[in-house]
């Protein structure tokens, strides 16, 4: 078994940090605006719609993307909220692909880039990503000579580390922003938001219908997340430009999956890597 394989948690173990239970609390808009409102500390007057795993296609010949939760309002902003609950050697290129899908899926060919709408994309991660243990990591294009010139390409990225444990001076969370990490981080739920995510997600363990359709995935599944990161690692090591120890070490693969990768590819050139990414975690699942 290896990293990008999981076997399925019983239903009854899922918490808020679990996709399928993160996406079950979500589908109320009611838990989404204050969660925007909470993290971006400014008021939305109304989500005009709420979807929940949207898919987006962003291109003629590629996969399309798996979005959590996908929120537009009536100020011409969209928002993705998604729970990162594995450990991401490439992060940054992953917050890249999600910013494309959405410009893709809003502005069509041969109009004009004035239609993009200013975009959020907040990410929950169940690991601190950077090491410095801040509650919260917020990015936004500036310029690498002068810091003061930002690029007003109204696309803001945000990450909210679950692990945090202390502020930045000059830039503190709210105690909402905290009470909502620690409970994500299996604490006890005390603010009044937190009872009411705990108070979901018991309801949905209480849910009949949402257990069959958690039962009705198959013992064990690849993520299409994961899956998408499996194809950018074969991509890599067909490429040669890491020795393997450093892959493995840098991207939290094993070395065993390396090593079904390097011969899948001398036994099948004409494959591409997507072909390959499928054959060799077939294999491991075997």
């Amino acid at each position: 078994m290896n990293n990008f394989i999981s076997k399925k948690k019983p239903f009854e173990e899922l918490t808020i940090t679990d996709n399928f239970m993160f996406q079950a609390v979500m589908r109320d808009p009611r838990r989404v605006k204050p969660l925007l409102e909470m993290v971006l500390e400014k008021k939305i007057k109304d989500i005009k719609f709420l979807e929940v795993e949207k898919t987006k296609e962003t291109g003629y010949t590629s996969h399309g993307i798996r979005m959590d939760v996908y929120v537009e309002d009536d100020e011409n902003s969209v928002y993705d909220v998604e729970m990162q609950g594995f450990k991401e050697a490439f992060l940054g290129k992953r917050f890249r692909f999600y910013q494309g899908a959405i410009d893709i899926g809003i502005v069509n060919k041969g109009e004009s880039f004035a239609k993009l709408k200013k975009s959020y994309i907040i990410f929950f991660t169940t690991f601190d990503p950077f090491g410095k243990g801040w509650y919260m990591y917020p990015f936004e294009t500036i310029c690498s000579w002068d810091h003061s010139i930002i690029m007003d390409d109204d696309a803001k990225r945000i990450i909210l580390n679950i692990k945090g444990y202390r502020d930045v001076e000059g830039h503190e969370v709210s105690d909402d922003i905290k009470n909502l990490l620690a409970y994500m981080d299996g604490k006890t739920p005390v603010s009044e938001y937190t009872v009411e995510l705990d108070d979901a997600v018991k309801k949905v363990k209480e849910n009949e219908e949402r257990r069959q359709e958690y039962m009705f995935v198959n013992s064990f599944e690849i993520d299409n997340r994961l899956f998408g990161r499996c194809i950018t690692y074969v991509g890599l090591i067909r490429s040669g430009i890491l020795e393997d120890e450093k892959l493995s070490k840098a991207s939290q693969i094993s070395m065993e999956f390396i090593e079904n990768t390097k011969k899948l590819i001398k036994e099948h050139p004409d494959w591409d890597d997507v072909d390959v990414a499928e054959e060799v975690l077939i294999f491991l699942n075997s």
